[in-house]
């Protein structure tokens, strides 16, 4: 119970560390609509496998993309897993190219068995990381009685939202699970936008939106498994997201400024109540297994995102502007996603017969509008392999390494386009705290 109290407390401190520690993943301005990009919901073992998993469960891994996994976790062992990655992100548009590197903590979570048939997971994770800084310049011509000038858009911004859990998962019955996950989801935003000119007598415009968001999030999860014949075996996996308005305020701030002062000239705040929304999800899934050498799966998930609130600037003919949440901002995301494993010999004497090595592809639409348009189409692929870590003290955890190579393309050919090469590192410490000793 001590060894319990004392990781549950390592991940209660790190949930309540500042908020800005897990905003550096991201360099993409495609993070400046809506919530900023969305996180890839993945762990180390199914990262190599591009994010597949609903239907994944196992006596030494920890799924939390469908806690009915939980039930299946090992009664003697106590289980702790973190993951990072590494990228390097490449931008193109009209001939222009940059690269930046980043890196982002991806989870961190523990669990172990309570009593037969139950486990438990608690865990923290970002869902989304706003993170960008570009600009434009664009020359005027002299058609506005200030002769020629330039004209320069800059854009920053910067946060995200981060979830903490705690979840179970239970087997009432020999093939069948069920599972629940609630967590709270805490996080903030900032994006400036600015227009200067380097014609002194033209006065600059600059805004500013920023948002908080507090608030609960519930997921449910369902696995049916069952052994087929010739050694095989069959997992189905579905999951549900519980959307729900949220009670939290954005703020709008329209500033006019002189370029020979340092006080805005003017400035209009505007706040808008009840201005975000989560999104009702679900997804389903499926893992078939042979021989326990070979693993397949796929997974398909739905975000309705349309009918989610989010804050908008409105001008009207008057000239004055409306800051209020609305509908029909984002689209509906669907992800689909395929990944295989293979292990040489599982019942193997030698370490090498238990690297396992994957592979994966998925597809995903975008959530948000950019420029009333569809965003960008995200693909990817990735490969991977767990490679034990034995030692004199443990041989059942685990170091997965996986490389991912997305490329998010726009449905405008001439628009940004981006590529990632991300390289993901996890590692599942597996120790036998809960064997019961017997001297005879």
């Amino acid at each position: 119970m001590t060894k319990i109290i004392f990781i549950l407390s390592l991940i209660a401190l790190v949930a309540i560390l500042p908020s800005k520690a897990q905003t550096s993943g991201s360099n993409s301005p495609y993070s400046r609509y809506g919530w900023g990009n969305l996180s890839e919901e993945a762990q180390g073992f199914n990262k190599g496998m591009a994010g597949t998993g609903l239907g994944a469960r196992g006596r030494s891994i920890l799924n939390y993309q469908n806690p009915a996994s939980y039930s299946a976790i090992d009664s003697i062992t106590f289980l702790f897993d973190a993951g990072i990655s590494l990228q390097r992100g490449h931008w193109s548009e009209n001939g222009k190219k940059v690269n930046a590197l980043n890196s982002t903590l991806d989870y961190l979570q523990a669990g172990f068995r309570l009593r037969k048939n139950l486990g438990i997971s608690i865990g923290i994770r970002p869902i989304s990381i706003v993170g960008y800084d570009f600009y434009s310049t664009q020359q005027m011509d002299n058609n506005d009685g200030f002769g020629e000038y330039t004209c320069t858009s800059s854009y920053q911004g910067n946060g995200g939202t981060h979830e903490t859990w705690l979840g179970a998962g239970w087997a009432p019955f020999k093939n069948l699970s069920f599972g629940i996950r609630g967590g709270y989801i805490w996080g903030n935003f900032e994006h400036n936008s600015s227009i200067t000119y380097s014609n002194s007598n033209i006065h600059s415009l600059a805004r500013l939106y920023k948002g908080n968001i507090n608030t609960y999030s519930i997921n449910g999860g369902i696995q049916y498994s069952t052994t087929l014949p010739d050694k095989n075996e069959l997992t189905i996996g579905g999951v549900i997201g519980i959307g729900h308005k949220i009670d939290c305020r954005s703020t709008f701030i329209n500033q006019k400024k002189s370029q020979s002062q340092t006080l805005p000239i003017g400035a209009d705040t505007l706040t808008a109540g009840n201005a975000f929304q989560l999104p009702l999800s679900y997804g389903v899934g499926f893992t078939f297994r042979h021989n326990k050498k070979w693993t397949i799966g796929a997974d398909y998930s739905c975000q309705f995102w349309k009918k989610c609130m989010f804050p908008e600037v409105n001008e009207t003919p008057q000239g004055s502007f409306i800051y209020s949440a609305e509908k029909n901002t984002f689209r509906n995301r669907h992800k689909i996603s395929l990944g295989a494993e293979y292990i040489p010999n599982p019942e193997g004497l030698k370490v090498r017969h238990h690297v396992a090595y994957r592979a994966g592809v998925s597809y995903a639409s975008s959530y948000i509008n950019q420029n009333g348009g569809k965003g960008p189409r995200t693909y990817l692929v990735s490969a991977g392999m767990e490679l034990p870590i034995v030692n004199m003290y443990n041989n059942r955890s685990v170091l997965n390494v996986s490389v991912q190579w997305e490329h998010l393309a726009p449905v405008r050919s001439n628009s940004l386009k981006e590529d990632n090469l991300r390289l993901c590192l996890g590692i599942t410490f597996n120790a036998h705290w809960f064997n019961k000793w017997r001297i005879e």
